[in-house]
């Protein structure tokens, strides 16, 4: 079933699901660097959407976070790529939930995601959250080296779409 005609919800409470391409524009909207004119982040969105890489987190009517998954893109291994919280919506457990919703996911059994020195609040997360860190690099950022972090999957939540059995499962390689 392709992304769009889908409405599979992976989270505990029932706030986190696969983003659908009526879901782009508000995703744009939280972006800063697209709300900055980048029109490569605008069509990488785009994308991901597309692909089902995507999930949202939702409450209400409206969007105030997503998570962007790349199977098997860092070294063979899952790559968060993208973790976005609206600021109004900051502080409030959204980024947790979803990056809890990534390790509840089917994939590869370690995930990775990085993040700028100066990203302190994303550092903390996923401190917070048990995610190791693996190392640095140097020269991306002037004089803020990019970090990379990494986590195991366990056993998946039990998320499931209404019916008996889990929509998630966790390869158990290492």
């Amino acid at each position: 079933m392709r992304p769009e005609q889908t409405n599979d919800v992976i989270g505990p409470a029932e706030d986190i699901r696969r983003a659908i391409l009526d879901d782009i524009e508000d995703l744009l909207a939280l972006d800063h660097r697209v709300t900055a004119g980048d029109m490569q982040r605008v069509s990488d969105i785009r994308d991901h959407v597309e692909n089902g890489h995507c999930h949202v987190h939702s409450e209400s009517d409206h969007l105030d976070g997503y998570v962007v998954v790349l199977p098997r893109h860092f070294l063979g291994r899952d790559f968060v790529d993208l973790l976005i919280v609206a600021p109004s919506a900051r502080r409030c457990g959204i980024g947790r939930k979803l990056l809890g919703a990534v390790l509840g996911m089917e994939g590869t059994s370690q995930v990775f995601t990085s993040s700028n020195r100066s990203n302190t609040p994303m550092r903390g997360l996923l401190r917070q959250q048990g995610w190791q860190l693996s190392g640095e690099l140097d020269g991306l950022d002037a004089g803020d080296p990019e970090m990379f972090f990494f986590a195991w999957r366990t056993a998946p939540m039990n998320w499931d779409t209404g019916g008996d059995q889990a929509i998630n499962t966790v390869r158990t390689e290492r």
